[in-house]
């Protein structure tokens, strides 16, 4: 397997973009907005689409205006564009204070990207990406004791975030600069101001980030050339990290994700499938939830009926998976088997309505696999199933043909194999206790 970085991150930073695009789902009133203190910015009005995108474009420019090197340059692209890694959750407890979101989700972030397979300095320039020059960020850190590229994401970020896609240019585009002119040397230095108002003295500037929904094509012009890949473990790595954002993002479902994903794998080794592709079956189980990112929490929360209308809204999570992971293009099996997962073979599953003839066994599995998870975990509404209970429910959807008995009969072997090996490992430790106290 050999997978594109710059595909990759792309397309997790679109996810986290529909986080965060989600979390405006949850302001319910009595909420209090997120006001940082130091810019007066309010991070609760603004919609995030697009954020991370217009972001990266706002880096970019920044970083060409200062001639950085090449090097810093692919730092400033990959950490703009997962900046808001540690906010995809934490927006959603709305008990925090702007002050304490502010350096959480700084913190949160540089703890997720610690061990990221790639880009070792990711994790330091996201946990510094809210300091201020003058030293009255929530680290305290000032001047050149902040990495530059934390730097210039502190003002691309702000600038986006000051940025509104439902006003023109023209109506906007001076009062940004004068309040970025008005906190030179408090929130940014004179280089990073100087190097900002050099590309937004153009109109290019302006009208590629009014235009950011070509997003793909405006970053392809100026970004690095990232023409890096990876193999199965570094993508297996970057999976899991956002495997875990996924499962924590309801207490519901912290381990969901990871469970299908052992689940996926040990029927897929338990069948004979070569190991890679066990591996990459683990993988689509790591990310086929990737899409609930852009459910709001309230409904995945419920501990009532769902409404027509949240039912819609959960029911769109299997093709926001497929939206992502369609643009990693070096995965397209990865992406079918992960997106799939809601699909039956009668043609009533969703989002695309497929039938058995268009479901290859590798979906079959993964949909046998989520719904065993889901039935045997607690939920809002009702505590987890035993393995019997769950069992007979998918015999009776294998009979009325939703789901394949086949790789039902699959997932009981391997649960089946699991539960007798742990009663004999059981029965064994036992012995060995009764043996000792005999002595």
């Amino acid at each position: 397997m050999k997978v594109s970085i710059d595909k990759t991150i792309r397309s997790m930073a679109i996810a986290l973009d529909l986080a965060q695009i989600s979390s405006n789902y949850n302001n319910f009133p009595g909420n209090d907005p997120i006001i940082e203190n130091i810019t007066n910015v309010n991070y609760s009005d603004h919609k995030f689409m697009h954020h991370s995108q217009r972001t990266t474009y706002i880096a970019l420019e920044i970083a060409n205006q200062i001639n950085l090197d090449q090097k810093c340059k692919d730092r400033i692209y990959v950490s703009a564009l997962l900046h808001d890694i540690g906010a995809a959750n934490f927006l959603y407890d709305k008990s925090h204070s702007a002050n304490l979101f502010i350096k959480e989700h700084c913190k949160i972030g540089a703890k997720i990207t610690e061990h990221f397979p790639i880009f070792k300095d990711l994790s330091t320039i996201i946990l510094y990406h809210h300091e201020n020059f003058n030293g009255s960020g929530p680290m305290k850190l000032s001047e050149n004791e902040i990495p530059i590229e934390s730097q210039v994401i502190r003002i691309s970020d702000l600038i986006e975030i000051l940025y509104n896609e439902n006003l023109s240019n023209f109506q906007q585009k001076d009062n940004i600069i004068k309040w970025v002119k008005n906190n030179c040397n408090k929130i940014f230095s004179e280089t990073i101001v100087s190097a900002f108002l050099k590309s937004a003295m153009h109109d290019i500037f302006w009208l590629n980030l009014q235009n950011i929904s070509f997003a793909s094509f405006i970053l392809d012009k100026m970004h690095p050339n990232l023409n890096m890949f990876m193999g199965i473990d570094e993508f297996e790595d970057i999976s899991m990290i956002f495997a875990n954002i996924i499962d924590n993002k309801s207490k519901f479902t912290a381990t969901h994700s990871k469970g299908i994903a052992s689940l996926a794998y040990r029927v897929s080794k338990h069948i004979g499938y070569p190991v890679e592709k066990c591996r990459e079956m683990k993988i689509a189980g790591l990310l086929h939830d990737i899409g609930k990112l852009a459910i709001p929490l309230y409904i995945l929360d419920k501990n009532d009926s769902l409404t027509d209308e949240e039912f819609n809204i959960i029911k769109s999570h299997a093709y926001y998976t497929k939206i992502i992971l369609d643009r990693i293009e070096d995965i397209p099996n990865i992406s079918e088997w992960a997106s799939n997962h809601h699909e039956k073979l009668n043609g009533k599953g969703y989002p695309r309505g497929l039938k058995s003839d268009d479901l290859s066994e590798e979906s079959r599995i993964m949909a046998v696999c989520d719904i065993y998870q889901a039935l045997t975990e607690d939920r809002p509404y009702r505590k987890g199933l035993s393995s019997v209970k769950a069992f007979s429910i998918m015999d009776n959807m294998a009979l009325e043909n939703f789901i394949c008995s086949n790789a039902l009969n699959y997932l009981k072997e391997v649960i089946y194999i699991s539960s007798h090996s742990s009663k004999k490992y059981i029965a064994a430790s036992c012995k060995k206790k009764d043996t000792r106290e005999m002595k």
